[in-house]
């Protein structure tokens, strides 16, 4: 009896986190399967993607027989069909040309570290960036984005990535998938206190985060060590665009808001996530190349993170995520009281992030904060707090109190060797 997997309707850009947290990857379903895709009207570059690196994992590592049906005169048969689905799977029917090599790279299978150049500066024939200098920053990103997600994964073959470039959105897309042993496996050498994905993920875009140097040798690493994940995040937030990264369990959404201004969001799966690890990049064709200032505000973050790397590991979200074992402190609850703050930094903040514990600062329904209360709150934790980026986030801040925030962060930052504690 053949075990069918049916492909959802619908997976545009928009599905990617419903279908992230709902769908059921099964790791070794009993063969034969086959996978159904006549029922899909639309599949985005992430879905392709991740798809084609399941069964490719299915086929190579489980050696498990799949088949798969697809109708490839329908809209997402065509596009499986011009993605190159069909040839990294040596599927009869492949090799189809592409009808405009400018907009796209096909689905390419990544192993050594040879192959990853190539694919990256057809990526860059695609954005078209006028700027040398700012091409070879996102250039330089992209390279480390697959090095991060492929080389990195100790997954078996490799990994597998695509892009595609929408014209009437402007929108270059970048998907970057494995069946790896996951972010947080691989962050362990360097980090062993990670202990869940989560906080490998966020650890994982702060600057100068890798997993060849310990947290206390900021100072002495190559200047580019750790900041591939960092620097994609913020060209795609600066330049309006968006990433996604997954691992396991855990996904963090990050994009940018017309001023430019990150905005984050984290997303647990309920049905196990991905198995490996995955990347899925959106940047603004349009925009990217006006940013003037993308380099600029990459640099200095990064330089200001050798230097003060809690004041950058500030983890500002939208919403408070749902996680087991999270302590969730409603600051409404005691806003604008100075003593009570210092006694919740005291006696629940400091004590949680010293055991390794998760917990987030929920400023939500506070439209100001004052900084004498955020000093109370805060100061002592950014200070002293060496494990802040990986177990601490500050949710649902307006901007004026994430003004108040940075602001006690630059005071903790110009001022940490003093003893005063900060009340």
């Amino acid at each position: 009896m053949t075990f069918h997997i049916s492909v959802p309707a619908n997976l545009e850009d928009k599905s990617l986190i419903d279908f992230f947290r709902g769908w059921r990857w099964h790791l070794a379903p009993p063969p034969p399967i086959q996978f159904d895709f006549k029922e899909c009207n639309f599949i985005a570059p992430y879905a392709a993607t991740l798809f084609a690196a399941y069964i490719l994992w299915l086929r190579k590592s489980k050696r498990l027989h799949v088949k798969i049906n697809a109708n490839r005169n329908s809209v997402a048969g065509g596009f499986l069909t011009q993605a190159g689905f069909f040839d990294v799977l040596s599927e009869s029917g492949g090799g189809a040309l592409l009808d405009r090599p400018d907009r796209a790279v096909k689905l390419t299978r990544i192993s050594a570290s040879s192959e990853i150049p190539s694919f990256a500066l057809k990526v860059m024939d695609i954005l078209k960036i006028d700027d040398e200098e700012l091409a070879g920053a996102v250039q330089y990103s992209l390279i480390e984005l697959l090095r991060n997600v492929v080389q990195h994964s100790s997954s078996q073959g490799g990994g597998l990535a695509m892009a595609q470039y929408y014209p009437n959105t402007g929108l270059v897309e970048v998907c970057v998938a494995d069946m790896g042993v996951g972010v947080q496996a691989t962050i362990n050498e360097a980090y062993p206190e990670i202990d869940n994905s989560l906080k490998a993920i966020k650890l994982a875009t702060l600057p100068h985060v890798s997993r060849t140097f310990a947290p206390s040798v900021y100072s002495s690493m190559r200047d580019n060590a750790g900041l591939g994940l960092f620097f994609i995040k913020q060209i795609a937030s600066l330049s309006g665009g968006s990433f996604f990264l997954a691992s396991k369990d855990a996904l963090i959404d990050i994009w940018g808001d017309k001023k430019g201004q990150q905005k984050k969001l984290y997303q647990i799966a309920k049905n196990g996530g991905w198995p490996g690890t995955f990347a899925y990049l959106q940047l603004r064709r349009d925009t990217i190349g006006d940013f003037d200032s993308i380099l600029t505000t990459c640099r200095r973050m990064a330089a200001e993170a050798r230097k003060y790397p809690a004041e950058l590991a500030l983890d500002f979200i939208e919403e408070v995520p749902e996680v087991e074992n999270l302590v969730v402190l409603p600051v409404k609850d005691f806003e604008e009281d100075v003593e009570q703050a210092a006694k919740v930094r005291d006696e629940i903040v400091l004590p949680t992030i010293a055991s390794g514990a998760m917990v987030v600062l929920d400023f939500s329904g506070v439209k100001f904060a004052t900084q004498s209360f955020v000093h109370a709150l805060m100061y002592k934790v950014i200070r002293d707090g060496q494990q802040i980026g990986s177990t601490l986030s500050i949710a649902g801040c307006t901007n004026s109190t994430r003004e108040a925030v940075m602001a006690v962060a630059a005071y903790a930052k110009a001022n940490g060797s003093e003893n005063g504690d900060g009340a």
